[in-house]
């Protein structure tokens, strides 16, 4: 008798305790996510996603998921560059030297007067030595005769070298030492005589 109440407590209690007792269930639920995404030009960017899922039995369940992202742009700037060239020409001014050619030989000019003249030009063309030579022939007393001498570079103002005869004739040499190359010519002031000039340089 005991026995049978023992068993029939313990079925009335399994079955209680069966009732009461929670009871592990495990269910896989299929999801079908549909996503649409809303964007606007606002940087930052907020983005509103509405999600659709579907269970395996017949429920249907909307997610409204808001979310705040921060979309970069990318912004090209064209720029308009104004360049302002300068052209530096370099000019080469040319000079163009007349070259007064020897008369002949050693003698570069030869000349004759009898009164102011100035020879043409000659060409030294680099540093010489010279020898001038004077032929004075008298046309009144000697005591009226005279000459001057002025070697003159061309376009100068002032004279270079000079010399003179009074009161005499005959024949005189003078010696001009290291005249610079260039172009000359020789000036002559003369009074009462004819006069003779030749230019030789010296080797």
């Amino acid at each position: 008798m005991l026995a049978a109440l023992l068993a029939a407590g313990l079925v009335a209690g399994f079955g209680a305790g069966a009732f009461i007792r929670p009871v592990t269930h495990t269910e896989t639920l299929r999801l079908t996510l549909t996503e649409s995404v809303v964007s606007t030009t606002t940087v930052p960017t907020t983005l509103t996603t509405s999600t659709t899922a579907t269970l395996t039995k017949p429920t249907t369940m909307t997610a409204y998921i808001t979310q705040t992202t921060s979309k970069f742009i990318t912004t090209t700037v064209r720029s308009t560059i104004r360049t302002t060239t300068t052209n530096t020409a370099t000019t080469y001014v040319v000079f163009v030297t007349t070259v007064y050619p020897a008369e002949r030989g050693t003698v570069l000019v030869s000349d004759r007067g009898s009164g102011d003249k100035e020879t043409r030009p000659f060409t030294l063309d680099s540093t010489s030595d010279l020898r001038l030579k004077l032929r004075i022939t008298a046309r009144a007393d000697l005591r009226y005769v005279g000459l001057s001498w002025y070697l003159y570079q061309v376009g100068a103002t002032r004279y270079f070298k000079s010399g003179s005869i009074d009161e005499e004739q005959g024949v005189f040499e003078f010696y001009l030492a290291a005249i610079p190359a260039g172009n000359w010519y020789v000036k002559i002031l003369a009074a009462n005589c004819n006069w003779e000039l030749i230019v030789e340089k010296v080797t």
